[in-house]
C-alpha cells in the first residue's frame, strides 16, 4: 500500500491534551473503538485488506483514543453516562471525516478533572511504608555496629550485622576468583547474565512502546520483517539461557559432591530453601511496592491503563507470586509480566533438582536426559499442532501485544509454562552431566579441532537462528502447521546451539565472544536479578506519563534502551544492598548458629 493510501486511513492512536483538560475540570476518556461501514465503503475495504496480515500489521478497523470529550463535544447527549458521551464524540468525528461508524469496544477509564481529595493510605500501603522504614532502620543500626564494634565482637554477632551496607557493598563489589586449572571456567556465565538481561530490556522497550500508543504505526509495520527487528522480537529466546544456566549450576554443584553421599531428602530441602531465600525477598518487595505505591507516584493519559491496571492485578493475585505459580494461576492476568520466568524457573528447578539427585553417578544419565529432551520437544510439537500455537515472532504481533497476550494460548501453553521451557532446563542438566562424564573419562574436548570450530560457531549461529527463523514461515500469515512446527522447535534448536557453545567455553575453547563475556566483571552480573525485577515498572512509568504517543523508531529505541538499562541497574543497587544481600546473609548466620548449637548435642550423644 502506498503512503498516500495508508495515511488516508484514520489514525490508529491519538491523545488529546491531558493536563489542560484535567486543569479545566474537563472529562477525559481513553478507550478503543470498532469501526463499521457498508460493504461498498472503499476506504473500509482497504483497511480490512491491510489488517488481514495480522502477523505484521495492526487492525486498522480498531482505533484507540484518548479524548477530552468536554472540549471536543461540549454538548452532552446523556446526563449521567460518560462512556456514552465518549462514544458519541468519536462517532461524530468518524462520521464527519470518514463516513464510518464507531462503537466503543473497550473503555479504559473516564476521569473528571479538578482538585482531587487527598487519598488516605490503605492498610497494605501503610504496611509497605512501615517495612521500608524498618529496613532503613536495620541498615542504619547494623552499619553503625559494623563500623564501631571490635573485630571479635563483629565475629560473635554476625547476625546483627546482616543489614550492614558496608558488608553488602563489599559483597557486591567483590571480585570473581579465577577458576582452578582443573575446574570449568564459568566466567562466561557472568557475562551472559548481563548480555541476556540487556537483550530482554531491549525487547521490552519496544514491547512496552507497542503496548502504549504509537505515533506512526506504519514505521513499525513496514520494518517488522527487517533482520534487526526480527532479532529484537525474537531476543526473548535468550531467556532460555537463564533456564539453562540455572539447571547447569545446580547439577554441577551436586555432581561435584556426589562422592560425599549426602542424604537425598536433606539435600533436596536445603537446596530449595537456599533458592527461595535467594529469590523471594526482592521479588516479594517489588510485587508489594507495585501493588501499593506505584500507582500513586505519577499521572498521565495512559497512567491508569498501564500502571493502575497492573497494580489492581497485583493486589488480586499477589499470593500466586508467593508460591511461584503466577504463570499458571490466572495466566491472563499480568502482574509484573516478566516474573513468569521466576515462577517457571522455580518449578523447573524443583524438577531438575530431583532428577539430578536421582541420576547422580549413573552412566545412563546423559542418554536418558537426551531422550527426555526429545520427548519434551515432541510433546510441545503435538500441543502446538492440536491447539494451533504460534512461535515467538508471531506471538509478538501488534494486536496481541496491545492486549498483553490476554487469551493467547501460545503465551500460556508454550511461552510462560514450565513445559514450554523444559527443553532449556534439560539442556542445562545435559551440559552438566556431559561435562562431568568427559572429565571422569579423561577426555579433553578442547583438544579436538573439529569440536573447537563447531563450538565457536554455535554462539553466532544461535543469534542467527533467532534473527532468521521467522523467515521459515514466509511472508504474511503463516500456514498453521508451519507455525506449530516452529513454535515447538525454535527453543530446542536455540538451546542446543547455546549448549554446544558453552560446552566448549567452560572447557577452555577460546573465542572472541568467550573473551568478551568473561570480562564483564562481577558487579553488573550480581545486579542483573534486580534489573529483571525493576526494568519493566521503570519503563512503564516513563511511558505512562507521556502526554503524546511515542515515536517508535531505531534512534528512539536505542536511546531509550540505554536509558532504561542504566536506570534499571542503578535502581537494582539499593535493592541488592538493602534486601537481597542482607536476607541471604541473615539466613546464613542463623543457619550457622543453629548448626553450632546442634553440634555439642550431637557430640554428647556420640560420647554417650
Amino acid at each position: 500500500m502506498a503512503d498516500e493510501e495508508y495515511y488516508e486511513m484514520p489514525k490508529l492512536f491519538d491523545l488529546d491534551e491531558y493536563r489542560g483538560c484535567m486543569a479545566t475540570r474537563g472529562v477525559y476518556c481513553v478507550g478503543s473503538f470498532e469501526l463499521l461501514a457498508p460493504r461498498s465503503h472503499v476506504l473500509y475495504r482497504r483497511m480490512q485488506r491491510w489488517s488481514a496480515n495480522w502477523v505484521d500489521n495492526y487492525n486498522h478497523t480498531r482505533l484507540h483514543r484518548g479524548v477530552c470529550v468536554s472540549r471536543r463535544c461540549p454538548v452532552r447527549p446523556t446526563p449521567h453516562h460518560l462512556a456514552s458521551w465518549f462514544e458519541s464524540c468519536v462517532q461524530q468525528e468518524m462520521r464527519s471525516s470518514y463516513n464510518l461508524s464507531a462503537q466503543l469496544s473497550r473503555l479504559e477509564y473516564c476521569s473528571r478533572g479538578g482538585p482531587a481529595p487527598p487519598a488516605s493510605l490503605t492498610a497494605s500501603q501503610a504496611a509497605c511504608a512501615a517495612l521500608l522504614m524498618v529496613v532503613l532502620t536495620l541498615a542504619f543500626v547494623s552499619t553503625t555496629l559494623d563500623l564501631t564494634l571490635s573485630d571479635h565482637a563483629r565475629k560473635e554477632r554476625g547476625w546483627a550485622l546482616s543489614w550492614s551496607v558496608v558488608r553488602s557493598w563489599r559483597a557486591l563489589t567483590a571480585g570473581t576468583p579465577r577458576p582452578r586449572p582443573s575446574a570449568p571456567d564459568l566466567r562466561t556465565f557472568d557475562g551472559l547474565r548481563v548480555f541476556c538481561m540487556m537483550a530482554v530490556i531491549l525487547e521490552h522497550v519496544c514491547w512496552l512502546a507497542s503496548l502504549s500508543y504509537v505515533a506512526d504505526a506504519r514505521y513499525s509495520e513496514l520494518t517488522r520483517r527487517d533482520y534487526d527487528a526480527m532479532l529484537m522480537t525474537n531476543s526473548t529466546l535468550v531467556v532460555q539461557i537463564f533456564f539453562l544456566m540455572a539447571s547447569f549450576l545446580l547439577a554441577h554443584k551436586i555432581l561435584q559432591q556426589r562422592r560425599k553421599n549426602l542424604p537425598l531428602m536433606k539435600t533436596f530441602f536445603e537446596t530449595i530453601l537456599n533458592r527461595i531465600v535467594r529469590i523471594s525477598p526482592s521479588n516479594f518487595v517489588v510485587v508489594w511496592f507495585v501493588a501499593t505505591w506505584m500507582e500513586r507516584l505519577g499521572d498521565g493519559p495512559l497512567w491508569k491503563p498501564l500502571v493502575g491496571e497492573e497494580a489492581a492485578v497485583c493486589r488480586r493475585k499477589w499470593w500466586t507470586h508467593l508460591i511461584y505459580m503466577n504463570n499458571v494461576i490466572y495466566p491472563d492476568d499480568k502482574c509484573l509480566i516478566q516474573t513468569w520466568y521466576l515462577a517457571a524457573d522455580m518449578q523447573l528447578y524443583v524438577v531438575a533438582l530431583l532428577a539430578t539427585l536421582l541420576l547422580r553417578g549413573r552412566r545412563a544419565a546423559v542418554p536418558l536426559l537426551a531422550g527426555l529432551f526429545i520427548f519434551v520437544t515432541g510433546i510441545n510439537f503435538t500441543l502446538a499442532c492440536l491447539w494451533r500455537l504460534v512461535p515467538t515472532f508471531v506471538l509478538h504481533r501488534p494486536e496481541s501485544v496491545l492486549v498483553a497476550y490476554g487469551g493467547e494460548p501460545s503465551f500460556n501453553v508454550l511461552y510462560q509454562s514450565p513445559l514450554g521451557n523444559a527443553s532449556a532446563s534439560l539442556a542445562g542438566l545435559l551440559l552438566a552431566h556431559l561435562h562431568h562424564a568427559l572429565g571422569d573419562a579423561g577426555v579433553r574436548i578442547a583438544d579436538h579441532k573439529v569440536f573447537r570450530a563447531v563450538s565457536v560457531l554455535c554462539a553466532p549461529a544461535a543469534l542467527g537462528w533467532a534473527a532468521l527463523s521467522p523467515r521459515l514461515l514466509g511472508g504474511g500469515v503463516p500456514h498453521p502447521m508451519a507455525a506449530a512446527a516452529l513454535a515447538a522447535l525454535e527453543r530446542p534448536v536455540f538451546v542446543l546451539l547455546v549448549t554446544v557453545a558453552l560446552l566448549g567455553a567452560i572447557n577452555g575453547v577460546k573465542s572472541w565472544w568467550r573473551t568478551w563475556l568473561s570480562h564483564f566483571g562481577s558487579v553488573a552480573p550480581r545486579l542483573s536479578f534486580g534489573a529483571l525485577l525493576l526494568h519493566l515498572s521503570l519503563n512503564k512509568a516513563l511511558l505512562a506519563t507521556r502526554l503524546q504517543p511515542i515515536q517508535l523508531d531505531r534512534p528512539h529505541v536505542f536511546f531509550q534502551w540505554f536509558g532504561v538499562g542504566v536506570l534499571s541497574y542503578s535502581a537494582a543497587i539499593p535493592l541488592a544492598l538493602l534486601v537481597e544481600f542482607p536476607t541471604q546473609r541473615l539466613y546464613k548466620e542463623v543457619t550457622e548458629l543453629i548448626n553450632k548449637y546442634k553440634q555439642p548435642t550431637q557430640d554428647i550423644k556420640m560420647d554417650t
